[in-house]
């Protein structure tokens, strides 16, 4: 946990990442949708949000279509769970978004690139 709140604390300092917008910290389902509907999505943003808006696998509708959150347990890392914000099918101008952390946080940050940026092995 230290080494998280480290990292998202230092993104959040960060004079160059604070100008530009691309960090934002959320802590509610609505604050994270405000957020994650306005943010850039030419540009890679990491958003720090509450580990439980995956626990219950919700989704998030922007303008552009509905994104869901998912969690799993990958099986060869007990006690850590692997997050996504998964775009909506078919649109191009959208976030792919990722993180990890222990299942025992209450917060994580997942770090999102737009989808025409991913490489072509994770396509």
């Amino acid at each position: 946990m230290f080494r998280t709140t480290v990292t998202a604390f230092a993104l959040l300092a960060s004079p160059a990442l604070a100008q530009d917008n691309l960090v934002s910290d959320t802590r509610s389902a609505d604050d994270f949708a405000a957020a994650f509907c306005a943010a850039d999505r030419s540009n890679q943003h990491v958003f720090i949000l509450p580990m439980e808006l995956f626990r219950d696998g919700g989704e998030v509708t922007c303008d552009d279509g509905v994104s869901t959150l998912r969690m799993s347990e990958p099986e060869h890392d007990p006690g850590h769970a692997e997050v996504a914000v998964d775009s909506p099918e078919g649109v191009e101008d959208a976030f792919d978004c990722d993180g990890k952390a222990d299942l025992g946080m209450t917060l994580i940050a997942i770090n999102c690139l737009p989808v025409n940026l991913e490489t072509a092995s994770h396509h």
